[in-house]
Formats: C-alpha cells, sequence, structure tokens
C-alpha cells in the first residue's frame, strides 16, 4: 500500500453556539468557503458496505467554478490514539458530474446516500484544517502528519479526548438513534427534521 494514499485526520464535533466561537479563533487564518455535494455508490452486492468502503462523487460549487472529485476511501483499524487513519485514492476533474455517475451505473454501481455541507477550509501550518456545516450540526477537520496535527489542536486549544473517529454520516445515524428517529440515507439541509448536535 503506497503511504501518500494514507490519509491521518482527527475531528470534532460542535453545536452551532461553539462553532460561532471556533470561527472567531479561526479568523486569523483566511478561509475559503464552499458548498459540497458527496453522493456515495455501491453495487446489489454490497461490496462497499461489507469492505467498510466508499465509492463516493463530490460536487464541489461555488460562483465561478464546478469541480467533481472521484474517490474511493477504507477506513484503517490503526488508528493513533484519536487520529484517523484511511486510505483514500481520489481524482478531481474540472468537469460535471453526470459522465462519472453514467459510467457507475454501467458498472452496476447506483447512489445508495449522499450528503451536503458548507467547507471552510484553512491551511494553518502544515495541515489542511477544514470547518464543516452540515444540517445536523458541525465538524472540524484537521489532515496532516501526526506532529502537526497536534500542533494546530494546541494551537486552537481544543481537548484531543473529545475528539471523535465517527465519519459524518456515522454521527448523523448515532444522533437519530439517540433521539429515536429512523435516519435517512440523505442528509439534507432542506429536511425540516433533522436533528441537531446539542452543546
Amino acid at each position: 500500500m503506497n503511504n501518500k494514499h494514507i490519509e491521518k485526520e482527527i475531528k470534532f464535533l460542535f453545536s452551532a453556539n461553539e462553532a460561532k466561537e471556533l470561527s472567531s479563533s479561526l479568523k486569523n487564518w483566511r478561509g475559503n468557503r464552499l458548498y459540497e455535494k458527496t453522493t456515495m455508490f455501491d453495487n446489489d452486492d454490497g461490496i462497499m458496505y461489507h469492505k467498510d468502503a466508499r465509492l463516493r462523487i463530490r460536487e464541489i460549487k461555488s460562483k465561478k467554478h464546478y469541480i467533481t472529485e472521484f474517490s474511493y476511501k477504507k477506513r484503517l483499524l490503526e488508528n493513533m490514539g484519536s487520529i484517523k487513519r484511511e486510505e483514500e485514492i481520489e481524482l478531481a476533474f474540472s468537469i460535471d458530474s453526470s459522465p462519472l455517475i453514467s459510467i457507475l451505473e454501467n458498472m452496476g454501481f447506483y447512489p445508495i446516500s449522499s450528503y451536503e455541507r458548507f467547507r471552510t477550509t484553512y491551511q494553518i501550518n502544515n495541515t489542511k484544517t477544514t470547518l464543516d456545516e452540515f444540517p445536523f450540526g458541525w465538524i472540524l477537520e484537521i489532515e496532516g502528519e501526526e506532529d502537526s496535527i497536534e500542533e494546530v489542536v494546541n494551537l486552537l486549544g481544543l481537548d484531543e479526548e473529545k475528539a471523535t473517529l465517527e465519519s459524518c454520516d456515522d454521527v448523523y445515524s448515532r444522533i437519530c438513534k439517540e433521539r429515536n428517529i429512523i435516519p435517512k440515507n440523505d442528509i439534507l439541509f432542506d429536511d425540516k427534521n433533522m436533528p441537531y448536535i446539542n452543546t
């Protein structure tokens, strides 16, 4: 396995009020905010589900740009404490996602779930640090090498013990379970029954 495809990251969950405080701390760095929609694909055999992997298309939109990312991700069991490790292979295109979707469908893969978010990206030291607004709450993600991640965690005054190894849809499913809500396949901003992360 090539190490350049191993993603190392740490994640923290925030309510809307907590995210406002965090945003104030992040004002020292210039952030770029974009809308994204991510769609996961699987086949009739559930090959992605059984591998605990994800085949996905992400559409990233701004006033000037439209980017399609096509990626494969697989969780790795060897996490480093609160730092999560995943195998990731990704390609980016400056095209509409329709041709990729058509290719996947002809190969027997179809959409199984999706989620929306607004992502603000910061370059802090040697990390890619992102603050994501999801329909259910906020997630801060710090990606880089272990020492750089630790530096930014300390710089932002975060408690590493409060980090989560959950993916965004894991978080959503857990919140729904805690509140006896049936989770939906699509996590969308226009869902008026969406549960929220509490403070």
